[in-house]
């Protein structure tokens, strides 16, 4: 019994140490000059670099990964990791960009590409159930019209409709899902994957709409039920309880006569934030403190859950805050502070939440459950092992991959007892695949 428990806080520790929690971070280069005719110093952006960085939640340190930078763009409208791989995906224009999460080095960029006439794939999340990233392929329609005065044909955008599609990360080909197209222009206040539900959701604003992953059809789509100026934004899913968690941004307004223009205007007195919940089916919003937390969310700086402190962690400015689950009140809000002038980190995400869910919801088009054709409850054992490792699932398969901590396969075998005793200590994933695809992904520890 003492080993037993020995080996459960080893692995438990294991586990958060090893959790990272990743973004991009910006740099901007700057030149001076005097400007006679003002008779000062005047400050030019000259360029912008970004490198991929980790940051800690109690101490607001950001570390760059590896010594690699890129003097590349980078789409603040989709970005997703994968735990299993290590591998940091983020748009680049019409590129899709693979970071290493070890290295920090751009491992694949490759141009999107896919059936429709787009070569755009946004607002993604990597699915930590099925292993695969989904997203959103806005697709735009024009008509073109002669303007006389500039003697010229003109295209003019009539309508833009939303599919939805998986995407290759290493050919950066997009496969449509189904046949819907969504007029639900997608926003920045976020999107999250149900990896038990097998459902994608996202904002459009005063909706909250649900995709089946299955299918691409919708799956539910709720009006957001806030009092006026209210706004949910910076979803996250949570798998520790599986609910839906964002921050409620709730402005109160005042109306002012302006008698230069002779009408009212609305003004901003003040705005609160607080943690809350969605109930996806129906749209209500729960708060789950009414007290304001006295910090908003930065959109494009991402928010992420830490199941094991039950905390939801989001960008604020210059700060990183985190808000207890269980209490809706803040328990941390520490300032950023960077390497070598560096000022801002983008877009994280972290490798700590749904690791190693399964779906659960059966595949309606077939009517076969998700757990029966593409995944499975598996363990490998012993775990950490030294000599060999053996997996015991239901089920027959064709073959188990072993991949080293970035990827790389690093061995196969036919049979549940696999010999790694040639193996350098490390972290490794075991891959078990069957016909119709991958059963089941564990993780081991080779000492």
């Amino acid at each position: 019994m003492k080993r037993k428990l020995l080996f459960i806080v080893l692995f438990f520790s294991f586990n958060v140490a090893d959790a990272q929690n990743v973004g991009i971070v910006r740099k901007n280069y700057i030149s001076s000059y005097f400007d006679s005719s003002l008779m000062m110093n005047i400050e030019v952006f000259d360029s912008a670099t970004i490198r991929l960085g980790s940051i800690n939640t109690t101490t607001g340190v950001v570390t760059n990964i590896g010594n690699s930078a890129y003097n590349s763009g980078i789409n603040l409208n989709g970005a997703t990791l994968d735990p299993y791989l290590n591998r940091y995906y983020i748009g680049s224009g019409y590129n899709f960009l693979t970071f290493d999460i070890n290295s920090g080095n751009i491992i694949n960029n490759v141009p999107i590409f896919g059936a429709s006439p787009s070569a755009s794939f946004q607002n993604f999340r990597f699915n930590p159930s099925d292993s695969t990233i989904y997203g959103m392929v806005p697709i735009n329609y024009y008509s073109t019209y002669y303007d006389s005065g500039l003697m010229m044909y003109i295209d003019q955008l009539d309508s833009t409709r939303i599919r939805f599609a998986s995407i290759n990360p290493t050919t950066g080909q997009y496969t449509l899902i189904g046949n819907t197209s969504f007029s639900n222009i997608y926003t920045l206040a976020g999107n999250s994957i149900d990896p038990h539900q097998m459902i994608y959701y996202y904002s459009s604003g005063n909706s909250l709409v649900g995709v089946d992953l299955y299918t691409g059809a919708k799956f539910s789509e709720s009006p957001i039920l806030l009092p006026q100026y209210g706004i949910f934004e910076n979803i996250s899913y949570s798998c520790i309880d599986k609910s839906i968690y964002g921050l409620t941004r709730q402005n109160y307004i005042s109306s002012v006569y302006d008698s230069v223009n002779m009408m009212y205007n609305d003004v901003i007195d003040s705005t609160t934030f607080r943690l809350s919940k969605i109930n996806p089916n129906t749209g209500v919003v729960t708060f789950v403190s009414p007290y304001h937390i006295g910090a908003g969310g930065n959109l494009t700086g991402g928010s992420f859950i830490d199941p094991d402190a039950m905390t939801y962690f989001f960008s604020n400015g210059n700060f990183i805050a985190g808000v207890s689950l269980v209490t809706g009140l803040l328990t941390s809000n520490v300032p950023k502070s960077f390497e070598s002038g560096a000022f801002a980190f983008d877009m994280m995400r972290s490798t700590q939440n749904c690791f190693a869910a399964r779906a659960l919801r059966i595949n309606n088009s077939t009517e076969v459950e998700e757990t029966q054709n593409a995944k499975k409850e598996g363990i490998l054992f012993p775990n950490p092992a030294q000599k060999e490792i053996t997996l015991k699932i239901n089920g027959s398969f064709n073959h188990i991959d072993i991949l080293d901590s970035r990827g790389r396969l690093i061995l196969v075998s036919k049979q549940k007892t696999i010999d790694i005793s040639r193996l350098s200590s490390g972290i490794y994933f075991a891959k078990v695949v069957a016909k119709n695809g991958v059963l089941f992904t564990g993780k081991f520890i080779k000492y």
